[in-house]
C-alpha cells in the first residue's frame, strides 16, 4: 500500500478532511514539524522539509507543498534524488486581487488620507490630488500565476497592463523586450516574483532610476527589492510611492511587535504597508489543503503531476 507522511503543526478541520480523503487511495501517517523520519514513505506532504529528515527517506518520489513558496524545501537534495516537488498555486486570484486593492490604495492616496484624518488634518496644500489607476499604464514583474490574474482584472478595467517577454504565450499584456523599457513604458509596476538570485534586488540603485515619479507595489518575494535604495527613493519624493507587502523581517510568532524594517518606512507617507496579508485571505488555508489533496489523488489514481516546481529555478 501506498505510504503517505503528512508534516504538520497542529491537527484542524481542513486537514481532518484531508486524511479522511486521502485515507481511501492510502496509508496516512501524521507528525508534526520536525524529528521525523520519512524511511518506507511514498509521498511527502508538508510545507517545509530539511535536509536531515529528507535524507531518512528510502523510497520517497514525490513531495507536496500545501502553499506556494518553496524556499524551506531543500530544492538541490530533491533533484539529485530524483524526487519531485509540487507546489500549489490556487491563490493566485486572491493575491492577484490583493496586489489590485493596494494599487488603487496608493495610487488614490486612501491610507495615507486616513492616517491624516485621524489627526484632524482634511486637506494637504503641498499635494491635495490623487492620481487614477484608470489614467495608467502598469507593468507587470512576473508572468506567472498570479501575474496573469492580475492581467486578467487590469483588462477587465481598461488598463493598458505590460510584461517583460520571456518567450511565454501573452494574454491581455503586451510584452516588451527589457526591464529598462517596461519601467519607461508604464507608471506602476506590480512585482509577483519568486525568490531567485535572479530576481534578489531587481530593483536596485540603477533600475530605481528609471521609476522616476512611478509607483511600486510588492505582493512577490521581499529580496526583490533592495530596502535602502527603496526607502532613499521614497523619503527624497524619487518615487511617487511604493505599496509593499513583503518584508526582510517577519515575527517569530503571531504576537510578537516588530517593525517591518530596519529602515523607518513607518515614517514616510508615500507608502502603504503590509503585513503579508495577501495571503491570508479567510478561505485561504482550506483552499490551498483542498488543492493538494486532490493533487495528490490525482497522482495516486493515474500518475498525473500539475505544478512541478523546477527545481534548478526554484519555482
Amino acid at each position: 500500500m501506498i505510504k503517505i507522511c503528512l508534516s504538520i503543526s497542529k491537527m484542524d478541520e481542513e486537514f481532518e478532511k484531508m486524511v479522511q480523503t486521502l485515507k481511501d487511495y492510502a496509508q496516512v501517517d501524521v507528525v508534526g514539524l520536525d524529528g521525523f523520519s520519512l524511511e518506507g514513505y511514498d509521498i511527502f506532504i508538508g510545507k517545509k522539509l530539511s535536509k536531515t529528515i529528507l535524507k531518512t527517506a528510502d523510497c520517497l518520489k514525490i513531495a507536496f507543498a500545501y502553499k506556494t513558496g518553496v524556499d524551506n524545501f531543500p530544492l538541490s537534495i530533491l533533484r539529485e534524488m530524483g524526487v519531485v516537488l509540487v507546489n500549489s498555486h490556487i491563490d493566485a486570484d486572491i493575491v492577484a486581487e490583493y496586489a489590485f486593492g493596494l494599487s488603487i490604495s496608493l495610487v488614490n492616496r486612501i491610507t495615507e488620507c486616513d492616517k491624516k484624518l485621524r489627526k484632524g488634518i482634511w486637506y494637504d496644500n503641498n499635494n491635495p490630488y490623487w492620481k487614477s489607476i484608470f489614467d495608467m499604464k502598469v507593468g507587470l514583474l512576473g508572468y506567472g500565476h498570479i501575474g496573469q490574474h492580475l492581467a486578467d482584472i487590469l483588462h477587465k478595467n481598461n488598463i493598458k497592463t505590460y510584461t517583460l517577454d520571456r518567450g511565454k504565450e501573452y494574454k491581455n499584456v503586451t510584452p516588451v523586450k527589457t526591464l529598462n523599457e517596461l519601467f519607461e513604458t508604464t507608471n506602476l509596476i506590480v512585482l509577483s516574483l519568486p525568490k531567485t538570485s535572479e530576481t534578489n534586488n531587481i530593483i536596485n540603485e540603477e533600475t530605481i532610476t528609471y521609476l522616476k515619479d512611478k509607483y511600486i507595489v510588492n505582493v512577490g518575494r521581499s529580496n526583490c527589492i533592495d530596502q535602502k535604495v527603496l526607502y532613499d527613493a521614497l523619503k527624497n519624493n524619487k518615487i511617487a510611492g511604493a505599496a509593499i507587502d513583503t518584508w526582510d523581517k517577519k515575527p517569530k510568532n503571531k504576537t510578537t511587535l516588530l517593525n517591518p524594517s530596519k529602515y523607518p518606512f513607518i515614517e514616510l507617507d508615500n507608502i502603504v504597508l503590509s503585513p503579508h496579508q495577501a495571503m491570508r485571505v479567510d478561505v485561504g488555508h482550506g483552499r490551498y489543503v483542498t488543492d493538494i489533496s486532490q493533487k495528490v489523488i490525482n497522482y495516486i489514481k493515474n500518475g498525473e503531476i500539475t505544478d512541478a516546481v523546477d527545481l534548478v529555478k526554484g519555482y
